[in-house]
């Protein structure tokens, strides 16, 4: 994790840059005039953490406030980002943040990381097997698809219906080992006390 000052330094540069085509397409989506008017800086740096985000955030934030002429609490903003990182930074909300496909922004200081990243690694594996098997599911039932479609057409052609059943026989064998993988690991995560969603 970057240090408070080079945090600093990066949202001066931002800010100094907030003419640019960055700072416009960045800040602008950020937040907003009226946003930046009445923003309570310690609450976004909260919500920033709690979300997830890196303090690289700050700079588009800032940037963003002084694009519409507003000027940022960046220590305000920090010391909420800082409260807010040990609720962030768990176990258990690493497993969530990975298993709903969420990306790691290295939010986590040295700290708190490992016990986060085991979380999320053990999510982000479940993530990418259920999408894995979906996927090879969907194939399945356009191959399907396809060989009723070629069985009623007036003319079937027996040699396209034999290769869509074989392709569709190779994808499912695919898919076994794939299920027992994931159902295995559900299993695990369900063991270590996590809340594995249906």
């Amino acid at each position: 994790m970057r240090s408070k000052r080079q945090i600093l330094h990066s949202v001066a540069l931002a800010t100094t840059l907030a003419g640019s085509t960055l700072s416009l397409t960045t800040g602008c989506a950020t937040m907003s005039p009226e946003q930046c008017m009445v923003a309570d800086w310690y609450r976004l740096g909260e919500q920033d953490a709690l979300a997830g985000r890196s303090s690289d955030h700050l700079a588009n934030r800032a940037g963003a406030c002084q694009d519409a002429g507003y000027q940022s609490d960046m220590d305000a903003w920090y010391a909420g980002f800082e409260d807010a990182l040990p609720s962030f930074c768990t176990l258990d909300n690493g497993f969530r943040f990975g298993v709903e496909g969420k990306s790691y922004q290295n939010t986590c200081p040295s700290e708190l990381a490992p016990q986060f990243l085991d979380g999320y690694d053990m999510g982000s594996e479940i993530h990418e097997l259920e999408r894995a098997v979906t996927a090879s599911n969907r194939q399945v039932n356009q191959l399907n698809s396809e060989i009723q479609r070629e069985r009623n057409s007036d003319v079937p052609k027996i040699d396209r219906i034999n290769r869509l059943r074989e392709e569709m026989t190779e994808l499912l064998e695919d898919i076994r080992p794939m299920e027992v993988e994931l159902a295995t690991l559900r299993g695990v995560a369900i063991g270590r006390g996590f809340n594995v969603p249906r």
